[in-house]
């Protein structure tokens, strides 16, 4: 086929952009790429391509190439285009919703088959089974919460964590292929009266697509009335599925919106979160318990009484898990009874074992991460690690869910370090304190206004040439002083990789106790994060001070224990805190960087790269209504920043030792 000129242009561009990534992608792309234009045409094409790409990215060369050679089954469906609706369309609401029916948070990705692994919702790239784009929404929304019924209504649940999973028990059948699909079918309709009960709105949605059936056979009606009556489980799934399995009878159809299982995937996805829930729960309750037996030591004593031992016991036979310690009923803090609840929707009990305290060494989840490698990145269900896109700027298109990042509190050291910043700078610290009062009580001055305490001489100037002049004179000739409310929200974004090494970690942890004693004056919302990581693995931002924290001695201690990291990875911290800030009731949102170079990484996130990224981040949030701003002690900072920030979006401090100096004054500045 003889491409025309622009057609060999586009497959020129998009071979070179391909080829950064892969060499085979970009030799498989070029030997498909005159066959796709003539199929889909040049929009079509690159579609195609980036849908490769993104597969590329996620799981390697040998999908990522046959991605590229599925060319005719995309081809087919992007003709469907106008009826299709792609889960990158639906994403964002389906995420919120699943979130918002109960257990613990879920992902949604692209699969090449529909199911879960307990953490993630595997769901088609996209849907056209019906020729109406608001039944293909349909039939997601109801596949995604089928998945989630699956994980909250007990599919994978066990007795104990040493019970057997399910592909165990399947294997057990002479065809567990076939055991696999009956099971299916009878765990859908257990499911299906589930969410009849729990969501009757969503049920009526879920049969106008699909209806079962009706059963004539008596043997398959009596277990479906059994599978669908209240108290129903897994285990009657089961054991109707040993029933059946023998007999030699036609089974109803599959559904349209009916998921499938992946039990290996799931099994390991249990397993992973079990390990590491049991080692967060032993670790919290070690905590409540220290913590309660220390208030009921101190009342016992007062009362002559002797000391309880510190027995601690659970009862989940509830709707909600209960602890008692001594006999005694307690209130779990939000977070542990989140946990139990985690660990409720994988086991019918929780072991005794289980429930006792972590020894004396404090449970430090960092260095578990280092002990398990990359694991705890990639466990998408866990609390704390959130997945975030990333620009790339050669394909023009979003890196899907590439970077992994932590929020974890940094370490605090409570030592002298506060006392000697203000020992040291005590002559900057009253004009400080003086600016930042005066800012607190600032008066704005309104004019043109109908009434007011003086006369405003411009508005009446104006008022009395528009009387000579015929037109009717205004009475809006007056000035009054009305106090400035500010309504302000600010994340301080603090670059701590290992460049900040020495001068200017001091010079940026001096900056903050400044700051921090002037904000105190203002009363301003904020919150204080470091960042840095190692490779988009392994983002990380330390948590100084949130919005919620109380500036004490504790934020004083983390800010003494902020200590250079690793590398510069802007572009995820940025989109992580934006967060953080949108959820802030205020007027005014700003996100203040201080940082010491341009944004680098270990694995290829430097130069044009992360330069794009990092804006394009900055676009977003300013499309969110943030105001970015950037403080930079880097002295080349003009070569990038205006292209980043903008030309009035950034300062650069040209010494290090200036920086306690400036960063409070720039603020007044940024905030007036």
């Amino acid at each position: 086929m003889v491409l025309e000129r622009d057609e060999q242009e586009f497959a020129l561009h998009w071979t070179d952009v391909v080829r950064k990534s892969n060499s085979e992608m970009a030799y498989q792309f070029v030997t498909h790429a005159p066959k796709a234009i003539r199929l889909m045409g040049l929009e079509g094409t690159r579609q195609w391509l980036l849908q490769a790409m993104d597969v590329y990215d996620r799981e390697g060369l040998y999908p990522g190439s046959a991605a590229l050679d599925d060319l005719e089954r995309f081809a087919a469906e992007y003709r469907l285009s106008h009826i299709s609706v792609t889960l990158e369309d639906v994403r964002p609401v389906l995420e919120t919703f699943i979130t918002g029916l109960a257990g613990r948070n879920l992902r949604l990705e692209p699969g090449s088959g529909i199911y879960t692994d307990t953490n993630v919702l595997y769901l088609p790239p996209r849907i056209n089974r019906y020729n109406d784009r608001d039944e293909n929404y349909r039939l997601y929304k109801v596949i995604a919460v089928h998945l989630w019924a699956q994980t909250w209504f007990g599919t994978f649940r066990r007795p104990t964590p040493d019970s057997p999973h399910l592909v165990q028990i399947l294997a057990e059948f002479p065809d567990n292929g076939r055991a696999l699909k009956l099971f299916n079918l009878l765990e859908t309709v257990r499911l299906n009266a589930c969410i009849e009960r729990e969501l009757p709105g969503l049920a009526r949605e879920m049969f106008a697509l699909d209806t079962p059936a009706p059963v004539h056979d008596a043997t398959w009606r009596h277990i479906m009335d059994q599978l669908e009556s209240e108290g129903a489980t897994v285990a009657d799934t089961l054991a109707a599925t040993h029933k059946l399995y023998p007999l030699q009878m036609p089974w109803p159809a599959a559904l349209a919106y009916q998921a499938g299982f992946d039990l290996e995937a799931a099994r390991d996805g249990i397993e992973q979160r079990l390990e590491m829930e049991k080692t967060e729960l032993q670790s919290a309750l070690a905590d409540l318990l220290r913590e309660a037996l220390g208030e009921k030591g101190e009342a016992e004593e007062g009362n002559g009484e002797e000391k309880g031992d510190g027995e601690l016991e659970l009862d989940a036979d509830g709707d909600e898990p209960e602890l008692s310690l001594d006999g005694e009923p307690m209130t779990p803090p939000p977070e542990l009874a989140d946990l139990l609840r985690s660990l409720l929707q994988d086991l019918d009990d929780i072991p005794e074992d289980w429930l006792t305290a972590a020894g004396d060494e404090e449970y430090d989840r960092g260095s578990q991460a280092d002990q398990d490698g990359d694991s705890w990145r990639h466990a998408a269900g866990e609390d704390g690690v959130f997945t975030y896109d990333e620009w790339d700027f050669r394909r023009q298109t979003y890196r899907k869910n590439w970077c992994a990042l932590r929020e974890v509190p940094t370490h605090p050291v409570y030592d002298d370090f506060h006392a000697r910043t203000l020992e040291r700078y005590h002559h900057l610290v009253g004009e400080i304190r003086r600016h930042f009062e005066a800012l607190r009580g600032e008066d704005r001055i309104l004019k043109a206004e109908p009434n007011g305490d003086e006369v405003d001489i411009d508005a009446l100037i104006t008022a009395f040439a528009d009387m000579r002049s015929g037109v009717e004179m205004s009475d809006r000739v007056y000035q009054r002083k009305q106090k400035v409310e500010r309504d302000l929200a600010v994340v301080f974004m603090v670059d701590v990789s290992g460049s900040t090494k020495g001068w200017i970690n001091d010079a940026e942890r001096e900056s903050l106790v400044l700051l921090c004693e002037a904000l105190e004056i203002l009363g301003d919302q904020y919150a204080i994060y470091g960042f840095s990581g190692m490779t988009r693995n392994r983002c990380e931002v330390y948590r100084i001070k949130s919005f919620e924290r109380a500036y004490d001695d504790e934020v004083r201690a983390r800010i003494s224990g902020l200590r250079p990291q690793d590398y510069t990875r802007m572009g995820v911290t940025i989109r992580h805190l934006s967060g953080i800030l949108n959820r802030v009731e205020a007027r005014t949102r700003i996100l203040i960087t201080l940082s010491d170079g341009k944004p680098d990484d270990y694995d290829g996130y430097r130069g044009d790269y992360g330069i794009e990224d990092t804006r394009q981040a900055l676009i977003e949030a300013r499309n969110t209504g943030i105001h970015p701003f950037c403080i930079t002690i880097d002295t080349e900072a003009g070569e990038y920043l205006p292209h980043m920030y903008g030309a009035a979006s950034f300062v650069v401090v040209d010494e290090v030792r200036k920086l306690p100096l400036k960063v409070a004054d720039i603020y007044r500045q940024l905030t007036t």
